[in-house]
């Protein structure tokens, strides 16, 4: 009997119990019946039966169809209600993004905005939540029957303090330091908010539709204007004590890699560069990415030793982690196969054997969906959490159409 079992047959178990079960069903793609929720959380058939008809009562779930037929009876399909959806939402170094999307995590409403962070607080949340609303209205235009707000999600890039909902010194803008993003987008939505690190919400969504959904320990490593990662132990994110875990000590990012590429088109030791440069491109490192895949020698160099220094980083998690799986994604990660292979040589020529025997080093396939999908998935896991539980069926309840903010 697993622990969720144990609670839901004490006194006070019942959310616990109820959590467990939402659980199961957050996990499949389609729904699941009460026999599957049952093998998936070891409650008895008649406490699975109680707390899902609490929960469809409550208007979390709703029954919808039933399964094929495997000769027996068939049975009827169980999953979050049609309607029920979330904000997710990015504040990126260059760009603001919102999307409506169902607990099961359909995207239904997506806009992206390029906008600095070096523009500043103020301005760049007023903005994201314009552009929350014109989603939401979106949403609701196109959907067949009322739409309810659950909860909003976001993903900041920069050091967030979770238990605050608070930015913490991002190395942008000193007006960036103590927001409160949470608390303000709770109040401007009427709705529960949560707001974490971008990379962070990476590493969820690879545990929940990515390269490190089978496996029970991943480390996603992001490589923008600076490199973080997001670390997926025992299956559940380790934010650590302050929740900025995943920060690395490397100068391999974005923003170093820029700096010694516009050295060398300055000096004319780069012909490509500075002839880009002349040309009105600005030098960045999706530029250096770019030449390098063109074939420019000069780039090249300047990604393999980037890759070399990220790799003598990773290797040290590796060893100290132990992950299965390591995905590399960002900007920079675009640089072509030869920038993830010198990663990949670098940690099996550091590590330890036995640390990278099964080890996989994988480029993600969410792509720029990472930190959005994971913004989803980090607040329907609140929302359906033991603790946080009680409440979102009490605003449910307190709904008297569910139609939702307006």
């Amino acid at each position: 009997m697993n622990d969720a079992a144990a609670r839901g047959r004490g006194d006070g178990g019942a959310v616990a119990s109820a959590a467990a079960v939402a659980g199961v069903i957050r996990a499949a793609a389609n729904g699941a019946s009460r026999t599957e929720i049952g093998a998936g959380t070891g409650l008895s058939k008649a406490i699975v039966s109680e707390r899902v008809r609490a929960l469809v009562d409550a208007g979390l779930l709703e029954e919808a169809g039933e399964f094929g037929s495997t000769g027996g009876r068939r049975a009827t399909r169980v999953r979050f209600r049609s309607g029920l959806v979330v904000v997710a939402a990015e504040i990126a170094m260059t760009h603001v993004r919102a999307a409506v999307v169902t607990l099961p995590g359909r995207i239904l409403a997506d806009e992206k905005l390029p906008l600095s962070m070096h523009e500043g607080p103020e301005r760049v949340l007023a903005e994201l939540e314009r552009l929350i609303e014109r989603q939401l209205q979106r949403a609701r235009d196109d959907a067949a029957a009322p739409l309810t707000l659950c909860g909003v999600g976001v993903g900041i890039a920069g050091p967030v303090e979770f238990a605050t909902g608070r930015t913490v010194h991002p190395p942008v803008h000193p007006d960036w330091h103590d927001q409160p993003v949470r608390d303000r987008l709770a109040v401007r939505f009427g709705v529960p908010a949560w707001a974490d690190n971008e990379v962070n919400l990476m590493a969820l969504a690879e545990q929940h539709r990515g390269a490190g959904a089978d496996v029970a320990d991943s480390l996603v490593v992001k490589i923008g204007s600076w490199v973080g990662a997001g670390l997926i132990s025992n299956r559940r994110l380790h934010r650590g004590a302050q929740g900025c875990a995943g920060s690395l000590v490397t100068t391999a990012g974005g923003d170093d890699i820029a700096a010694r590429a516009e050295l060398l088109a300055i000096s004319g030791q780069s012909p490509a560069l500075q002839a880009a440069a002349g040309a009105g491109r600005t030098v960045t490192a999706q530029l250096v990415a770019e030449l390098a895949q063109l074939g420019d020698d000069d780039c090249r160099r300047i990604l393999a030793e980037a890759a070399e220094d990220i790799g003598t980083v990773l290797s040290v998690l590796v060893d100290f982690f132990n992950p299965a799986v390591v995905v590399v994604t960002g900007g920079v990660a675009s640089g072509g196969g030869a920038f993830l292979a010198r990663i990949r040589e670098t940690v099996y020529g550091r590590s330890l054997a036995l640390a990278t025997r099964d080890l996989r080093i994988v480029p993600s396939d969410l792509g720029d969906d990472a930190a959005i999908l994971g913004a989803a998935a980090m607040t329907v896991d609140e929302l359906t959490s033991a603790g946080g539980l009680g409440d979102t069926l009490a605003r449910l309840g307190a709904a008297p159409t569910r139609t939702g903010a307006e």
